[in-house]
């Protein structure tokens, strides 16, 4: 199909779940190149030549996760400035070429400076992408448009799992990142598809565009308004100084027990006993988890208060997680695994949206950006952890009373976001 058909479609096709889908599309290529770490870990430390350590692995896992915090920081400020969708087609394509260049690396050295390069990208693409989402979706549908489209998040990481126990074993790891790169044989279909957000353009006296977005997509017409006061200084004026310093800690929180979990569930499981193939199933489960009661907390959300969803699934996340340290094999470390899902990647997916609605259109990016930023010590501590609990030769078991201490933290955090003045939850 020739690129001019696809511009047809666009044109003919007016519906805000056309750009949710392809939002969604974006974020599984996204999940994929993120969550793959996880399930080549156990191959990374296999790599004889290299002769890698835990903390090594843990390093390049948290390298990554610093890239995405700067790609975070600038991307949310810069798409408030210049748009979200040119920042979108950026950070497609640095990750892209990056996930190859990994994949290609001669030495850990080259390794950890493309994973450095590749969490550029992703930082920057993925509170951008959120912020498009919220403005197409339809106001009493957010929660379930975002969580229906961050399931390409979890498709992504469930992808990830399935070709790591095809082709690890007898390929080995790399494949599994040059297949990261795929999206930028994609790039000039998602120049010619993505939008700019109609209500971005209001704030910067685009009036008529924004209307002809907005009525070819079916969306109200974007009323103009005075801009607010731009930059970092706009996140705590207005009443906003406690409510985004809330924020960050939430986002801490979640980004730490997730990127934990995923990038070191497998390796932990290996280590408690389990085979590499049955270790690297606990990442499908954990991703399936996530998607079933993701679906589920969306839609309670949409019904009710999202501040009391995401506390109750931190709670969820801490309780199932400890509970994975008083089991020892069977069906039920499966299910606590899927709740753990439910409580680590699905909590972060709301909790975007829960920060994403206490900002103004004309300073979302530069909220998200921020919170997603900050959120990111968190993740990168969470990977450390891993290493250095298993470098130092402690029980595997440990990894998880941390995390679920954690969790417990999170759910104080997201209940207090209660005693604010509600925005648009």
């Amino acid at each position: 199909m020739a690129i001019q058909d696809l511009a047809i479609i666009r044109e003919r096709v007016s519906s805000p779940n056309i750009i949710i889908a392809l939002c969604g599309l974006l974020i599984l290529f996204d999940g994929y190149d993120l969550i793959v770490y996880g399930a080549v870990a156990p191959a990374l430390l296999g790599e004889a030549s290299w002769g890698l350590t835990p903390g090594m692995v843990g390093r390049a896992a948290s390298i990554t996760l610093f890239g995405m915090l700067l790609g975070a920081l600038v991307a949310g400020t810069l798409a408030d400035r210049i748009g979200r969708r040119k920042v979108i087609i950026g950070s497609l394509l640095s990750f892209s070429v990056m996930m190859i260049g990994s994949g290609l690396a001669p030495n850990f050295l080259v390794f950890e400076g493309t994973r450095f390069l590749a969490g550029l990208g992703l930082g920057a693409l993925f509170p951008t992408v959120t912020a498009l989402i919220i403005e197409f979706s339809p106001p009493k549908r957010k929660a379930m448009a975002y969580s229906i489209a961050l399931l390409g998040y979890l498709a992504g990481g469930i992808i990830s799992g399935i070709l790591g126990m095809l082709l690890i074993q007898k390929y080995g790891w790399r494949p599994l990142m040059i297949i990261g790169g795929a999206p930028i044989l994609l790039l000039p279909f998602f120049i010619r598809l993505i939008p700019e957000s109609p209500e971005w353009l209001a704030t910067k006296n685009r009036q008529t565009e924004a209307n002809q977005i907005a009525n070819q997509y079916r969306l109200p017409n974007p009323v103009a308004r005075p801009v607010a006061q731009a930059g970092i200084r706009s996140l705590f004026s207005e009443g906003r100084l406690l409510p985004t310093l809330n924020a960050w800690g939430i986002h801490f929180c979640s980004l730490l027990l997730t990127f934990g979990m995923v990038n070191w569930l497998p390796t932990i499981m290996n280590k408690m006993g389990y085979d590499l193939g049955s270790a690297l199933l606990f990442s499908v489960t954990l991703n399936l988890g996530a998607a079933v009661g993701l679906l589920i907390g969306a839609r309670i959300a949409d019904r009710g208060n999202v501040k009391i969803v995401v506390a109750g699934m931190f709670l969820l996340g801490a309780c199932s997680i400890w509970l994975l340290t008083q089991v020892d094999q069977g069906l039920q470390v499966y299910g606590l695994v899927a709740l753990a899902g439910t409580g680590t990647i699905g909590t972060q997916i709301l909790a975007n949206i829960l920060v994403g609605n206490l900002y103004p259109v004309e300073i979302r990016g530069t909220g998200l950006g921020f919170s997603l930023g900050i959120g990111r010590i968190g993740g990168m501590i969470g990977p450390a952890i891993g290493g250095a609990v298993l470098g130092a030769g402690l029980a595997p078991q440990w990894n998880f009373y941390i995390f679920a201490s954690v969790g417990a933290v999170g759910c104080v955090l997201a209940l207090m976001t209660l005693l604010y003045r509600k925005k648009a939850d």
